[in-house]
């Protein structure tokens, strides 16, 4: 997000009678002089005024130092956000480090997951965060972060679509350490894989058409998350759903808990001015700072991380259990992973040779289990 304006200007700087409302995207000016000039993607469109005696049509020009940000405290910066969001992390590192008591393969495939997230994750929301701030989705207040010309986003933000993204994986690692599998469950039924596909794609056709068709700017930012991340979450869906209903708590807590926090800090930097959301992108829906299109881009770029690592954590822990149950050795390469991955995905089933379906992982079972094979 995100344009801004001296604070010292106010919006008595507005034409006479002009009723000020939201750019229709994004505009950036410096609030200090000594400040480097906003790169182009941010501040190449102005400020609109609707004379609500116009036509609808009918717009006056506005500086963007009519709309100035509105922020409490001048010390308080994009900086500090990154500090408050790496607290818990960074505890959680510390007390009860992920990987301990990982078997070989699994700690393959955590590497993997972590290394595939960080460059597919962060040049894909780097993308998608770009292109709504052109929009003016959201607005940055350069008086709180770092612009640089030759990227279109606050160097705070690029590195915090690196925090985000790191963090969440560390979430999703320490869930399945710390949640136990559900296996009694077994593989999603015909008629669910095939709705819960069919809803992805209507949220994506749903997104072309509010991003390029919809004369309404309150779809935009629903209209962005939808066509950005249902793709995602197809894919997931597609080659993962034979794991999901097993490791659902997990999905769940490793969802949850980093989205949430996020969603509160997001909050914390609109109350301290660090950034904004123009109303006129929004449904609408929410309550002071917590706006629902904007949990949205949290909660659903979020599981797009955690249903990433659910997939090869998951994968990865199933195939060893049962070829242990089998008495078979353990699997010794990611190869072998994404091979079970995919024939379960063919065969929408996880059996890899006569186990029972309902396989406990942990402790004497497994043990007995391999020893009875």
């Amino acid at each position: 997000p995100f344009g801004c304006s001296p604070r010292s200007t106010s919006a008595a700087s507005a034409p006479p009678g002009a009723g000020i409302t939201w750019p229709s995207a994004t505009s950036r000016s410096c609030c200090r002089s000594d400040m480097r000039v906003a790169p182009p993607l941010l501040h190449s469109r102005p400020l609109l005024a609707v004379r609500s005696s116009a036509p609808a049509h009918a717009a006056v020009m506005l500086s963007p130092a009519a709309v100035p940000f509105d922020a409490p405290t001048d010390w308080f910066v994009y900086g500090h956000l990154h500090f408050i969001l790496a607290l818990p992390t960074l505890t959680l590192l510390s007390l009860s480090p992920p990987l301990q008591r990982a078997a070989p393969v699994q700690k393959q495939a955590a590497y993997a997951f972590i290394a595939f997230i960080v460059v597919v994750g962060v040049v894909q929301s780097f993308i998608w965060d770009s292109y709504g701030a052109s929009l003016g989705i959201w607005e940055f207040n350069p008086a709180k972060c770092t612009l640089r010309e030759s990227i279109p986003l606050p160097v705070e933000e690029v590195l915090w679509l690196f925090h985000h993204v790191l963090k969440t994986a560390l979430y999703q690692l320490k869930a399945f350490e710390l949640v136990p599998a559900q296996t009694e469950r077994g593989v999603p039924s015909a008629a669910l894989r095939g709705g819960v596909s069919a809803a992805l794609l209507s949220a994506f056709a749903f997104g072309g058409w509010a991003l390029a068709l919809s004369p309404d700017d309150s779809v935009k930012c629903l209209g962005l998350v939808a066509l950005a991340f249902s793709p995602v979450w197809l894919v997931i869906w597609s080659i993962g759903s034979s794991f999901v209903l097993r490791h659902a708590d997990r999905i769940t807590w490793g969802w949850f808990a980093p989205g949430v926090t996020t969603v509160l800090i997001d909050c914390l930097g609109q109350q301290q001015g660090v950034w904004r959301f123009p109303p006129a992108f929004l449904s609408g829906i929410g309550s002071g700072y917590l706006k629902l299109d904007i949990f949205l881009v949290y909660m659903v770029s979020t599981f797009a991380v955690t249903g990433t690592g659910a997939v090869i954590l998951a994968a990865a822990e199933e195939l060893l259990a049962r070829r242990s149950a089998l008495g078979e050795p353990p699997p010794e390469s990611l190869l072998e992973v994404a091979s079970y991955i995919w024939s379960s995905c063919r065969a929408s089933s996880l059996s890899v040779g006569g186990e029972a379906e309902a396989l406990s992982y942990e402790g004497s079972e497994v043990a007995a289990a391999a020893a009875s094979g």
